[in-house]
């Protein structure tokens, strides 16, 4: 006889409610009850087929159409669904543009002042294989520097790392693009496979550099290209495919 029972963060990242590690939280947090009963305990095991989850009182299943989607963030958005200052954020922009997106989860954050490739969607299951640390998904970035960055400081970035708040921050790799000297223009393309919050920007920081531009062109293989600032375009099939081979299954 078939074993249907599977993990409860598995079963409500498949419901849309983020990835399994957000999912955890949400278990923990005491808002879902199975069959009226609320369930606190982590690695709970359920049978979909014969139970009745509820979430805030409303009862979730499975999402039947997947959903992904490449976005430009613009500059000066928050990439988070409610923002208790007021400012936009990517939903109420996308939202003013003519798309709906607040079903959908976003991979890979960028702060407030960053630009460029955001993936979207509602496969709870792809969101955790994106944003786990133990996948090293690739992300490249074009970022502007106010000075030129010396061979030996790319090296230390890259290899020994850069303390900040008590982390070692590395980059994955550095090369320098465009520069421009009479405009105070230095570009380097920058590649990351960690995650931590401003991650790039906290690097250069500390050592001496300011970041006046910071746009991520790639997110494993999927590449922002020509995709104008504030649009979105659905992925490909082979697009879907590949970033499913990277850790989803």
């Amino acid at each position: 006889m078939e074993n249907k029972n599977i993990r409860l963060n598995r079963y409500l990242a498949q419901c849309g409610l983020g990835s399994r590690r957000e999912c955890d939280s949400i278990i923990a947090s005491g808002k879902i009850y199975i069959n009226g009963k609320k369930v606190t305990e982590l690695g709970t095991r359920i049978n979909p087929d014969e139970v009745v989850v509820k979430y805030y009182g409303k009862t979730i299943k499975v999402i039947n159409r997947i959903e992904y989607f490449a976005y430009h963030k613009p500059r000066n958005t928050i990439v988070t669904k409610k923002d208790p200052e007021g400012r936009n954020t990517i939903y109420n922009t996308l939202k003013k543009n003519g798309f709906n997106a607040d079903h959908l989860k976003y991979i890979g954050r960028l702060d407030r002042n960053s630009e460029g490739l955001l993936i979207m969607t509602n496969d709870g299951d792809l969101i955790h294989a994106l944003t786990h640390p133990r996948f090293q998904i690739k992300k490249v970035y074009q970022a502007r520097i106010d000075k030129k960055v010396p061979h030996e400081d790319q090296l230390e970035m890259v290899h020994d790392g850069v303390i900040s708040k008590g982390q070692r921050l590395h980059l994955g790799a550095i090369r320098g693009m465009k520069n421009n000297i009479e405009k105070n223009e230095y570009w380097y393309e920058i590649d990351l496979y960690e995650g931590k919050n401003r991650q790039i920007r906290r690097i250069f920081e500390e050592k001496g550099y300011k970041v006046f531009r910071l746009k991520r062109i790639q997110f494993s293989v999927v590449k922002l290209g020509s995709l104008k600032r504030g649009g979105w375009r659905s992925l490909s099939l082979n697009e879907i495919a590949a970033l499913k081979s990277k850790g989803y299954n």
